[in-house]
């Protein structure tokens, strides 16, 4: 990701319900203003206009009424407009500047009638809030008040409540809009790594948008397209190995049976030329089974190893302390046994063993001292058939299929196979395994293991 887009959000969803949120929210305020500019913003003005043209008018009336008849006034303006009426003499006490979008609204529109700058002043009388005004007139100033609930509106907390409302809705309608496009491209996601681990998932509900319906359904066709390939693949490999695994019989018999005239050198070569044919075919039916996924269970990976090593010669076996993990017994062994053959066919030398790592998953190392690999081949040599053009093996080379049947049986199992240079010379090879899984815990990815490769190559 650029620098310049590094703030946004990694997944779909987020990014979805970033935009939704953006684009209602935008459209919200927008709305907003409008109908404030447009509709309140003018009601607001021609109710402060009309009140800016009652108060200016009772407080010239009060002037001009007889004094008998002015208390009788200023109690009717009381009781239906609620405007307080008071001369200078009765000046309110402890007025102090405050500001209210309503007051702020009417002292323009007075400004506007007198034709000169007026200040509303505000003050506590009981419990309630009152706003004042002093208007001169031909006889005096006139002090001119009305009380906070005469305005009965709440401009703060209805624009708040207002807000959060739309928030919420905005909210939660992006969140469905968005959950409704990632939840299927979720699934698909989840399906194709199904299959790219050699597994066949369950078929994807061909249901919502036609877009995505139609993704599911042509991902489904996908998928079941793949499963009869690969068994069309197995069952193609099967017959072709029994079909030469009996014309290799007969050559073996006929070996047996050749003139004593025929030399034993020629003998051991025909022999020799059999057995790499039958373990061609061997692997090349391993390579066709080895894409399924098996059962797994809690095993000591010790135990394992020792098992797989045997009796064989020139190996150096360094277990750790009793570790279990989650795996699939036979595609562990037949992983290790594997590399280790690879490794033995490659190095003169002892070739060393090691497990380490336990609580937050298992690395199991195989280290020999052969020529090494290239770095620019240590992924081409998982490929079926690949072979390096300088062979590390003293006789064929192999036949190419060993490390990819282990590469294709560590996909189908959720266990990583990773080949390095080892230091002074050589190749590591390393598998990655899970912890166990245990009640309410989920596993660690194997990826999290702390390697002491460095180390161990350095033995």
């Amino acid at each position: 990701m650029t620098r310049r887009h590094r703030w946004l959000p990694s997944s779909l969803f987020s990014r979805a319900l970033l935009t939704l949120v953006l684009t209602f929210g935008s459209f919200a305020l927008v709305t907003f203003v409008a109908i404030v500019h447009y509709a309140l913003s003018p009601v607001v003005q021609r109710a402060t206009s009309d009140l800016a043209a009652l108060m200016d008018l009772s407080a010239r009336t009060l002037v001009k009424l007889p004094q008998p008849l002015r208390e009788e006034y200023r109690k009717r303006l009381r009781q239906d407009y609620q405007l307080e009426l008071r001369p200078q003499r009765e000046r309110p006490d402890d007025l102090e500047p405050y500001f209210f979008p309503y007051t702020a609204r009417l002292s323009k529109s007075i400004a506007a009638q007198l034709g000169h700058p007026v200040q509303v002043e505000s003050n506590l009388l009981g419990e309630e809030r009152w706003f004042w005004l002093r208007m001169d007139t031909e006889h005096g100033p006139v002090w001119v008040g009305f009380p906070r609930g005469r305005i009965n509106t709440k401009p703060l907390e209805g624009v708040a409540l207002v807000s959060i409302m739309a928030l919420v809705l905005i909210l939660v309608t992006a969140t469905v809009l968005a959950r409704r496009v990632t939840i299927p491209l979720t699934r698909l996601s989840r399906a194709a790594e199904e299959v790219a681990r050699g597994r066949s998932p369950e078929p994807l509900p061909e249901t919502g948008p036609l877009e995505l319906a139609n993704l599911a359904r042509r991902f489904n066709e996908t998928s079941q397209q793949v499963r009869e390939l690969l068994a069309d693949r197995t069952v193609l490999l099967a017959g072709i190995s029994h079909d030469l695994r009996t014309p290799l019989t007969r050559l073996r018999l006929a070996v047996e049976m050749l003139p004593e005239q025929v030399s034993d050198p020629q003998r051991d070569r025909m022999t020799r030329d059999i057995e790499e044919m039958d373990q061609l075919i061997r692997q090349a039916m391993e390579l066709g089974q080895s894409l399924g996924a098996g059962a797994k269970e809690n095993l000591d990976i010790n135990e394992i190893i020792k098992e797989v090593v045997g009796q064989r010669q020139r190996i150096r076996c360094r277990p750790g302390l009793p570790c279990p993990a989650n795996i699939n017994e036979m595609a562990l062994r037949r992983i290790l046994g594997n590399l280790i053959e690879n490794a033995l066919r490659y190095s003169y030398q002892t070739v060393e063993i090691l497990q380490q790592g336990c609580a937050e998953g298992v690395e199991i190392q195989v280290l020999d001292r052969g020529p090494g690999i290239p770095s620019e081949s240590l992924d081409a040599v998982f490929r079926p058939f690949f072979r390096l053009e300088q062979s590390r093996n003293r006789g064929t080379g192999g036949t190419g299929l060993g490390l990819a049947v282990a590469r294709q049986l560590a996909m189908a199992n959720d266990i990583e196979i990773h080949l390095g240079a080892r230091p002074g010379g050589g190749t590591i090879a390393r598998i990655l395994l899970n912890p166990p899984e245990q009640d309410g815990q989920q596993s660690t990815p194997a990826g999290a293991v702390t390697r002491h490769a460095a180390n161990a190559g350095k033995s």
